[in-house]
């Protein structure tokens, strides 16, 4: 959805040029592999972590490695994607069948690790190997984030430590990463560098959590894909976790006193959530942390690229899909 950066000056044709290096590096012989990627890119993704790498790239001297990085983690995130509903068996993503719903799930997969491939192989000739290292480190702590929500599903005794702790894995880490290498390869401050990843990370945890809560209360058309997924999955997110406390009818403690529920349950866990308030206390967790991350940006250079990035994180906060 490159529309989505119309308002962002210089950066529709910056998240095309990214677009174009990602159908090329991705470009196989296999026509098998060449037209399942190209229906990825067709899928209406906003592509925000390239568009982080490159406004913080801005608070230094931007250069081309930049636009092959913005790739390079677009298309690690496109992999994550594709193998994350595969595992979740989601029928849609962005409006679209997925991509194992067509093609099956071990072509899926595989799909999802030739892109990993690939990332690998822009990150390896365009980035300095600290950044490179945190790449192959993030990817390793996205796995083990996903083993231990695959191992948590069905189960009511998620803390918010631990759901903080997931979604730092599956999500913050790229923004904070997007937001840290942009800068890094662009020989900004150190200082500088250090606010952005902070404000990536909080940039990251916050997106998450309205992703979360979206799945809840959002409109299905505008969210695009199918609403209460994560519930009939078994996985417990913030809502719920903030709901359990307030419920005063008692019933989701009753559903979850034996610290587990089934997918049977789903309808009304999700009723449940609505009533007792889970969303709207979820929703103040995700103002704290785009707040926060709004702190870190106002303490960096003034400029065009600290009001568009401060554009972009308001604009998340209040999205709807």
């Amino acid at each position: 959805m490159i529309s989505y950066w119309a308002d962002f000056p210089g950066m529709t044709e910056a998240i095309e040029k990214v677009s174009g290096i990602i159908r090329d590096a991705s470009a196989s012989n296999n026509l098998v592999i060449s037209e399942r990627i190209s229906g990825l890119l067709d899928g209406n993704g906003k592509m925000l972590r390239p568009g982080f790498l490159l406004i913080a790239a801005g608070f230094g001297k931007t250069g081309d490695k930049h636009y092959q990085l913005a790739a390079a983690l677009e298309m690690l995130h496109m992999a994550t994607l594709v193998h994350d509903d595969v595992i979740d068996d989601s029928p849609l993503r962005r409006g679209l069948p997925t991509l194992h719903t067509l093609f099956g799930r071990r072509e899926a997969v595989l799909i999802g690790d030739f892109l990993l491939s690939r990332c690998f192989l822009l990150a390896a000739d365009y980035t300095s190997p600290r950044n490179a290292l945190n790449l192959a480190r993030i990817i390793a702590t996205i796995c083990t984030m996903e083993i231990e929500q695959n191992r948590d599903r069905f189960r009511s005794n998620i803390s918010l430590r631990g759901y903080l702790r997931k979604i730092t894995g599956k999500s913050a880490l790229l923004f904070s990463l997007a937001c840290f290498v942009g800068a890094y390869e662009a020989n900004a401050p150190k200082v500088v560098c250090e606010k952005l990843r902070r404000a990536g990370y909080n940039v990251g945890i916050a997106f998450q959590i309205i992703d979360d809560i979206l799945d809840y209360s959002g409109d299905e058309g505008l969210v695009r894909k199918p609403l209460g997924r994560d519930i009939a999955a078994g996985l417990v997110t913030l809502p719920l976790i903030c709901a359990l406390p307030l419920d005063t009818s008692g019933s989701l403690q009753k559903i979850f006193s034996q610290n587990t529920f089934s997918p049977d349950d789903s309808e009304e866990i999700t009723a449940l959530v609505r009533k007792s308030g889970g969303i709207e206390a979820a929703g103040k967790f995700a103002a704290l942390y785009t707040n926060r991350a709004l702190r870190e940006i106002g303490l960096l250079p003034p400029g065009k690229q600290r009001d568009m990035l401060e554009a972009l994180v308001r604009r998340l906060l209040i999205r709807e899909g």
